[in-house]
């Protein structure tokens, strides 16, 4: 296999859209290519920054380390297969931790399903949640936001 590699000069970039650049860039890589970054100084704050939202999911490499230039090659790791009961267990998790603003408004959500292989999953929004008006927000912004928060693997949530 040869390896990919994707290359963001920020020397060319204004400093308020680096950042966002890097992070629109690494989301957009599959896992085992590399992003090269280029810079005029050493890129440790952002070397902190990825250690604190993608920690064990990327290594970290000086190319060359100044003192003009700075190259360095951050490549996104595989990720092992989480089993099914560990998916389930954190979005077992996740509803508990919004269940109790649910229920402060007199409803609540149960697990109906956990579909591992199309990684959907199925709630069902009940007492006063069931009837609200704002139930499919609830269920987006609420719901799937936490879920996929605890379980980044995944893609939605729907309601039965």
């Amino acid at each position: 296999m040869t390896e990919r590699i994707t290359t963001l000069d920020l020397r060319t970039i204004p400093v308020f859209e680096r950042h966002p650049r890097i992070f629109d860039t690494w989301d957009a890589i599959a896992p085992e290519e590399t992003l090269q970054i280029i810079n005029d100084h050493d890129p440790k704050p952002l070397h902190y920054q990825f250690e604190g939202e993608y920690k064990d999911s990327y290594s970290w490499q000086y190319v060359t380390k100044g003192p003009a230039d700075w190259v360095v090659n951050i490549t996104k790791l595989k990720k092992a297969e989480a089993s099914e009961e560990d998916i389930k267990k954190r979005v077992l998790e996740a509803l508990d931790t919004i269940r109790p603003y649910l229920q402060a408004d007199g409803g609540d959500v149960e697990l109906v399903e956990l579909d591992n292989v199309e990684k959907i999953v199925r709630v069902r929004l009940t007492g006063a949640c069931g009837s609200c008006p704002s139930s499919q927000m609830t269920l987006k912004a609420g719901v799937e936001r936490k879920i996929q928060e605890f379980a980044p693997e995944i893609k939605r949530v729907e309601s039965v």
